[in-house]
């Protein structure tokens, strides 16, 4: 093959790449966008092996999602970046934005391996329920950019956006450094290119060579730093996530302490959400439990009918409830202050009881302010925030719901 048939040869491939990645780039907007309501959106996420990996270290169960994620992970063993070369929408967009600043003048730079580091701290945090950085996930910051045009446009909401916007940004100030040295997917796959690189020269030879002991050494080194690393800080942000006040979290929550780290910020859920109850948290609850999703019932409840957050969730932060199981599931409970109730100030109001769908409210005569008091029966309430709702009162209601 002549010089010129290569190089016809070669932009061929790379326009056949180029109309691949950008194929997949469409139809996982497609698949957030217009299938929010399905499994659509947790299918896009589940293509990330890092975050499947670090999922099952933490539940240590293999959901449908995980799965998805550990197939690719497969594929990557023998076509080493397969997913970042073909699939990654992210990745197709910082690429994009890359081209354009080498356009313009700007220099890639060099950098150390963050990537793996990144990696390395993450899974190391997942062995204690702390998967620390798994939010950095591509795949996770690509779906929270979608997040307020499809949900109401608050200016927590829009805060969603800035990790792609600051991957964009990276990516034309420093051309491709977010692909090749930031992104923890990205590293990941190199890992497993390098275990299958190394596991075909051992079936080959019998024994590694010096070049390829000496390129796993590095590797292996940042592997143990990283997960000791990992876990210990892992162990800090425990301790330091116990000492805040819990917030409400949506249906099916795992531990909060565990949810902190295992949920990806991806607002899947808060674009799921019928009722848009389900808002980022602005660090309100601590640093640990920023832009992670918090619920709030000033506009809405936590319908009955409903549990298509717990549908959506890619991590398993939220485990997946049919709706037979939500009078079960205890988001939280209400509780009553009768200093602002009407009740307590002799005039009538019955909007809390009307409004249960669980009937787990009655009035009973309080000997303390002598007059009737709203009960809650724990056994049938849920904490779905719609007496919150409902309740009449302003500014503050009367009944609000806490965690329990």
């Amino acid at each position: 093959m002549s010089e010129q048939d290569t190089k016809a040869s070669g932009k061929d491939r790379r326009r056949t790449s180029r109309t691949v990645r950008g194929l997949c780039t469409v139809a996982a907007i497609a698949m957030l966008w217009l299938g929010r309501n399905s499994h659509a959106p947790s299918t896009v996420l589940g293509l990330s092996p890092f975050v499947a990996v670090a999922s099952l270290l933490v539940t240590h169960a293999l959901h449908v999602s995980a799965g998805i994620g550990l197939v690719i992970g497969i594929v990557v063993l023998l076509r080493p970046r397969w997913f970042c070369r073909r699939v990654c929408p992210m990745g197709h967009c910082a690429d994009a934005v890359s081209r354009l600043g080498r356009r313009l003048g700007r220099r890639p730079a060099k950098f150390f391996p963050l990537g793996q580091w990144i990696l390395w701290l993450t899974l190391g945090g997942a062995l204690l329920g702390w998967p620390l950085l798994l939010w950095l996930d591509p795949l996770a910051i690509f779906s929270g950019a979608f997040t307020p045009f499809v949900q109401r446009s608050t200016a927590a909401v829009w805060l969603t956006v800035l990790p792609a916007l600051a991957v964009l940004v990276l990516s034309f100030c420093w051309p491709y450094l977010w692909c090749a040295k930031v992104c923890p997917l990205g590293a990941f796959q190199d890992v497993l290119s390098h275990l299958s690189r190394g596991a075909r020269r051992l079936l080959r030879r019998g024994k590694t060579t010096d070049a390829t002991s000496g390129a796993t050494l590095p590797v292996a080194r940042r592997a143990v730093l990283g997960a000791v690393v990992g876990t210990a800080s892992a162990s800090a942000l425990r301790l330091t996530g116990t000492r805040m006040a819990p917030p409400l979290r949506p249906p099916g929550a795992v531990a909060d302490e565990a949810f902190r780290g295992i949920c990806i910020r991806c607002g899947n859920c808060m674009r799921a959400c019928p009722t848009r109850i389900i808002q980022p948290d602005l660090g309100g609850h601590g640093l640990t439990s920023l832009m992670s999703p918090v619920l709030s019932f000033a506009d809405g409840y936590c319908r009955e009918d409903c549990v298509a957050c717990t549908q959506v969730c890619p991590s398993d932060a939220l485990n997946s409830l049919k709706i037979g199981q939500k009078p079960h599931i205890q988001i939280g409970l209400p509780k009553v202050d009768m200093d602002i109730c009407l009740l307590g100030a002799d005039r009538e109001c019955a909007e809390c009881r009307r409004w249960c769908p669980y009937g787990a409210i009655h009035y009973a005569f309080s000997e303390t302010s002598y007059s009737l008091a709203p009960q809650i029966d724990p056994d049938k309430c849920n904490g779905c925030g719609a007496c919150e709702k409902a309740c009449p009162t302003q500014p503050k209601k009367a009944i609000v719901v806490r965690p329990v």
